[in-house]
């Protein structure tokens, strides 16, 4: 048989979030009762009609318990767990409909030539360089059999996908821990599956690129709101370790309330744990709070006075243009932005900032108890369940096994909080504080500060750090 090499354009996404949907449920004593499908997606086929089967797939998806009944995610503008399963089956919508083939005349063949095409896809940018990993096809191989099994359903046709099925499948038996509980995980595997050995990886960004990423700030932006807007977006990623949709809805009278108490702290939405309502303090260092009240004072009022006639919404976010609440999605193209204004061919996105912090809070955790290797200290956190609730709340992490993937990487940088101080909470803001001190007489170098200025903010500086170290 020979195998398909079609080639067919993916620039247009082929699902659309609805805002605001009611799904039928059920009927009851003449009533009827309805469930919430807010920013699920709408599919469609690359020619715009609507993919039927693949609606009634996200429907099927929704109506499955989890989340406290919501189902998958919806959080975000691409509309969270749902985006991302809408995504990975638009893949085979358009090896589908490209090759005109309908998704119940699939043959096992077919589904291997779907997966290799995959493997062989480039970036656009890098011809040289594959577009995803065996990790990233294994994922999007899985949801589109899944969909294949539920469309088969619709069609009432029997063992489509399934052992010694139309696509066949075999069961594989694992063994996955959670909180350091064992149990036995099944998951599905096809033969056009490669088995990953590369276990995921956790890359924090490096204090190389942060000086770089500063740099090219201070250099291309073009006014003092968007330099200023920029540098506080890296001191709030690389200070609360925070993700993106938990660091947008941050309101400036949370900031002005912590800033009025001795140990500031603003309280925000927890992502990815698996309900809703979930929240995590977080600590702001007093140098931050004096970084976001000089933003709120000045750059932001100038910004917001400048469209007097809209209501100011109280977003800490701003845009220049129009004083809107900065979107989630408007984070990543600053940072992309920013990331090819500094010449950086790596990865700079503000997630791994994230990456940085919880690499810094394991590290911490290591240089407390003196762990000796990567396998002692998993045992301790592992049987330690205090030292292992501390840190989970810290880094917002559902699962002990998530922040387990960050202990290789920390034990690389104990040393620096061994070396500081033995104190782990004292090293971590000493280091805050020598950061923005660098930036200070950066800023000086550059001329943006007067003589008097850089006197009276290191002067700040300087009483804020020592007070801050006593209390530690």
């Amino acid at each position: 048989m020979t195998k398909r090499t079609v080639e067919y354009p993916e620039s247009s996404q082929l699902f659309t979030p609805i805002p605001k949907l009611r799904l039928y449920d059920y009927l009851t004593h003449g009533e009827l009762h309805t469930l919430d499908g807010s920013m699920m997606p709408f599919m469609s086929w690359p020619d715009g009609s609507p993919c039927l089967q693949a609606n009634a797939y996200m429907i099927k998806l929704r109506m499955q318990s989890g989340r406290g009944g919501n189902g998958p995610s919806r959080h975000g503008t691409k509309g969270g767990s749902f985006g991302q399963y809408a995504g990975q089956i638009s893949h085979l919508i358009r090896f589908c409909y490209y090759n005109k083939l309908n998704f119940i005349a699939l043959s096992d063949d077919d589904f291997c030539d779907f997966i290799d095409g995959l493997r062989k896809e480039t970036k656009l940018d890098n011809p040289k360089q594959l577009k995803r990993n065996e990790r990233t096809i294994t994922g999007i191989g899985r949801r589109c059999l899944h969909f294949l099994a539920h469309v088969a359903e619709m069609n009432g046709v029997h063992n489509f996908v399934g052992v010694n099925g139309t696509i066949s499948i075999v069961m594989v038996d694992s063994i996955c821990y959670k909180n350091g509980k064992a149990f036995k995980r099944t998951s599905t595997h096809h033969r056009s599956f490669r088995t990953s050995s590369a276990k995921k990886t956790r890359k924090p960004i490096g204090e190389a690129t942060i000086s770089k990423l500063r740099d090219a700030i201070d250099a291309f932006s073009t006014s003092e709101f968007l330099c200023t807007r920029r540098h506080l977006m890296i001191s709030l990623f690389e200070e609360m370790g925070a993700r993106r949709a938990e660091t947008q809805p941050i309101m400036v009278a949370d900031v002005i309330a912590a800033s009025k108490v001795r140990s500031p702290t603003v309280t925000i939405n927890t992502l990815k744990r698996g309900g809703m309502g979930i929240t995590r303090e977080l600590e702001l260092s007093p140098p931050l709070i004096d970084e976001l009240m000089d933003y709120i004072r000045g750059p932001r009022r100038t910004i917001m006075k400048k469209f007097k006639d809209v209501p100011d919404h109280g977003y800490l976010l701003v845009t220049e243009r129009g004083g809107r609440p900065l979107g989630i999605d408007t984070i990543t193209t600053e940072f992309s932005k920013i990331r090819r204004a500094a010449e950086i061919d790596e990865q700079a996105c503000a997630h791994l900032f994230r990456h940085a912090f919880c690499t810094n809070i394991v590290a911490q955790l290591i240089a407390e108890t003196q762990a000796l290797s990567p396998d002692s200290f998993r045992q301790t956190l592992m049987t330690n369940k205090m030292l292992a609730e501390r840190a989970m709340a810290k880094s917002g992490h559902a699962t002990l096994e998530s922040l387990l993937d960050y202990v290789d990487s920390a034990f690389k940088q104990k040393s620096k909080y061994q070396q500081i101080i033995h104190n782990a909470e004292v090293a971590r803001a000493y280091e805050n504080y020598e950061k923005r001190r660098k930036r200070l007489r950066d800023d000086f170098k550059k001329g943006k500060l007067t003589k008097e200025q850089f006197i009276e903010l290191d002067e700040r500086l300087d009483a804020a750090m020592d007070h801050e170290l006593r209390a530690a």
